[in-house]
């Protein structure tokens, strides 16, 4: 608790009338004292009881990307059974931009507010350092309460409009590497199951005779898939690695809503082909909390199915094997 600059000048006020009624013995200026005195001490007990036995709940329904304006909906509690709230602020972490004002709240009754918000990093927040601020009744004090709040918010990275130039630079080595050919639904062969294929693609009857798991490959699907490669080896430049996930998240955006059935490899991480956004929150949710590794654990077909995109951290980086079998190579400095 503490002072507000109007408690501040009350205050003063209050003992410059004390001193007074010392000096003087005045009766009506000791009434004057003992009146400023109790609106000070009912101040501090008023506004205790007024934020005591608040409870938040934060909740969200759209997707959160970093840097980019969100809201979140924060319900708070009175759990007073006839004592309501008044002038209720509440205020969210350092990290996060927003506050939601409440003007009354009744006992036993919920309030629910959509605040706008904006993460500035990508990551999993915890909701627990919300603070509620009242300066009620007088404003002559202001209090703030941490209050605990169950639940984690998961904040993806940040998306970025991707430059024209590598788009070209892409889609011409995706015509160059991979003429089109079928209708869509011919199919193209029949082939054994590799680690990271669709499993709902399993050819049955094949797989029976075979006595192996067989995959059937479509031709047009085989000309529309596309690997992206975010190398993650202990990153020396942060700056540079959180611009290559954005990268990594914008592009796989890009091409799932193309149409592409995309697949992540990153360092003891793979997210196999997909399409569809619900496949793009999966490889959302890597990236999110993606963080830099001592090595490369990832399995990685020898065989290269469709377009590859390698995103490196430095011209150094020991992935640098992966250029020969990529039909881009995007070093993260350079975005």
């Amino acid at each position: 608790m503490k002072f507000s600059r109007e408690g501040k000048r009350f205050f003063l006020a209050t003992v410059l009338i004390a001193i007074a009624s010392l000096n003087t013995g005045n009766n009506l200026i000791y009434l004057i004292f003992s009146m400023m005195l109790s609106m000070l001490v009912l101040s501090v007990l008023i506004l205790k009881v007024n934020i005591s036995r608040l409870m938040l709940k934060v909740s969200h329904s759209q997707p959160i990307f970093a840097n980019n304006p969100s809201s979140i909906d924060i319900t708070i509690s009175n759990k007073k059974r006839t004592i309501p709230s008044y002038s209720i602020r509440i205020l969210t972490s350092e990290r996060v931009k927003g506050e939601a004002y409440f003007p009354k709240i009744s006992g036993l009754s919920d309030m629910v507010k959509t605040i706008p918000v904006t993460y500035e990093k990508r990551g999993i927040y915890k909701c627990g350092d919300f603070l509620i601020e009242s300066g009620f009744p007088f404003i002559f004090f202001s209090d703030r309460v941490l209050c605990g709040v169950d639940g984690e918010v998961i904040v993806y990275p940040e998306m970025r409009k991707i430059d024209e130039t590598v788009l070209e630079i892409a889609n011409k080595g995706f015509e160059l590497s991979l003429p089109r050919m079928g209708k869509g639904d011919e199919i193209f062969m029949i082939r054994e199951f590799k680690y990271g294929d669709d499993w709902r693609r399993i050819h049955w009857k094949a797989s029976a005779k075979t006595a192996k798991i067989m995959i059937t490959e479509y031709a047009a699907e085989e000309s529309r898939k596309l690997t992206v490669i975010l190398d993650n080896l202990m990153p020396d430049d942060i700056e540079s690695f959180e611009k290559a996930v954005s990268f990594t998240a914008s592009l796989s955006d890009l091409f799932l809503n193309d149409g592409y059935f995309v697949r992540l490899l990153t360092c003891k991480k793979l997210i196999p082909f997909g399409t569809g956004r619900e496949h793009l929150f999966k490889i959302l949710d890597v990236l999110a909390v993606i963080q830099g590794q001592d090595s490369w654990e990832c399995p990685m077909s020898t065989e290269p199915e469709g377009s590859t995109i390698l995103v490196l951290n430095s011209k150094d980086s020991a992935l640098n094997r992966f250029i020969p079998v990529s039909d881009l190579v995007i070093y993260a400095p350079t975005l």
